[in-house]
């Protein structure tokens, strides 16, 4: 469908005739998939911004289509109520693990318990809290990964954004070099991180080493290990590195390793295979990309569970 002028927000008069042609009757998401090459021409600089905001929306309202609906697991916890943490759901204080704690402190009591002597490190809490979970994204961004496939890659970022708004995520983007986009001990928007993520340049060679790399970093990182569970690192390769070393010595440094095999090249499917079985996880082929998103729902769900994505 043709993007109206006031997509483009007030202060901008472009209407149709002003439009570059391949603009004339784009969508949101056609607008998504070629925004590296609109951002490049000198002819859409006076909209760069608001090709950005469009792509964005289109990647999240995909992004949200697909993941629908996902309850999220909590786990029961059992701690005095001076360490209660702030998130914390349905209290109530557990009376046998208290009388355990501060048997001198009930013994031959009969006035009521919020009476007594007791302190918040004496009274004992039941709770529960949602689990949470570290996950690093590892994405290859060079140039064998731009137009709709950067656009479908950045909506499987967002189903994980979505499902852990709260949770230690890392992104990392690697081709040339690797770069962090996004730490484990930072909070952005959701509009944020997908902009830094389709903003970033597409260069030629694929150092899938550097990649791992840093994703190492991040799992490493205090914010990622002090979770419940051990964090994951979810990459998504199409198994091909054209700099660098052979990176399956990484493997097994990682607590948990799932690798999104994408394409259907079987050259490279060995090495994805054994970056999975070394790294404690496991192997998922997605030879489509246009499945991509819907597979990474099911690498959360799988991991919201606490499975073996």
């Amino acid at each position: 469908m043709f993007l109206p002028p006031e997509a483009f927000g007030q202060g901008m008069s472009l209407d149709e005739g002003d439009q570059p042609d391949a603009l004339a009757h784009a969508s949101a998401w056609d607008v998504a998939t070629r925004y590296h090459e609109f951002k490049a021409k000198p002819a859409y600089a006076n909209v760069a911004r608001e090709l950005r905001r469009i792509s964005v929306e289109a990647i999240l309202e995909r992004a949200r289509v697909i993941l629908g609906s996902v309850v999220r697991p909590v786990e029961g916890r059992l701690a005095p109520l001076s360490e209660i943490e702030p998130d914390a759901l349905q209290m109530e204080m557990d009376v046998d693990e208290t009388f355990e704690a501060s048997p001198l402190a009930l013994l031959g009591r009969t006035r009521p318990v919020d009476e007594l002597a007791l302190t918040a490190d004496d009274i004992w809490m039941s709770y529960q809290i949602k689990r949470r979970q570290a996950v690093i994204l590892t994405v290859d961004t060079s140039l064998s990964m731009t137009g709709e496939k950067l656009a479908l890659t950045a909506v499987a970022l967002a189903v994980v954004l979505l499902q852990f708004p709260d949770d230690p995520i890392g992104i990392v983007a690697f081709e040339n070099e690797a770069k962090v986009i996004k730490r484990t001990d930072e909070s952005l928007s959701l509009q944020e991180l997908i902009e830094r993520f389709i903003d970033v340049p597409a260069q030629g060679y694929t150092h899938l080493e550097a990649g791992l790399k840093s994703a190492l970093s991040l799992v490493l990182t205090r914010e990622a290990r002090r979770t419940y569970r051990r964090p994951s690192t979810v990459l998504l390769t199409d198994g091909k590195y054209t700099a660098g070393r052979d990176p399956a010595y990484l493997a097994p440094r990682f607590p948990h390793l799932v690798v999104l095999k994408m394409g259907r090249e079987k050259a490279s499917l060995d090495l994805c295979r054994e970056l999975a079985h070394r790294g404690n996880g496991r192997l998922r082929e997605v030879p489509d990309l246009e499945t991509l998103p819907s597979v990474m729902y099911g690498v959360v769900k799988d991991l919201l569970r606490g499975r073996s994505s």
